[in-house]
């Protein structure tokens, strides 16, 4: 009886490393995933910036906005 317990014990010590290493293993991949995911949107953000100081900044633009304001009043 001895020897079926020991052989259940080391069964069961097995296979909670290997769910162990399985759960590292999703982690690392759900990690790379988020990581992916919100390196995506920095950049689209980034991008939105560029196009909003360019907006900004052009004095086409604010030459229009004057004369919108100008024909507003």
């Amino acid at each position: 009886m001895e020897v079926f317990t020991f052989i259940v014990l080391i069964v069961l010590i097995t296979q909670f490393f290997e769910y162990r290493k399985s759960m590292a293993k999703l982690n690392a991949k759900m990690s790379e995933v988020n990581e992916s995911a919100v390196q995506k949107e920095l950049d689209a953000v980034k991008q939105r910036l560029v196009v909003l100081e360019r907006i900004v900044t052009d004095k086409g633009y604010e030459l229009r906005e004057e004369l919108g304001r100008i024909k507003g009043e």
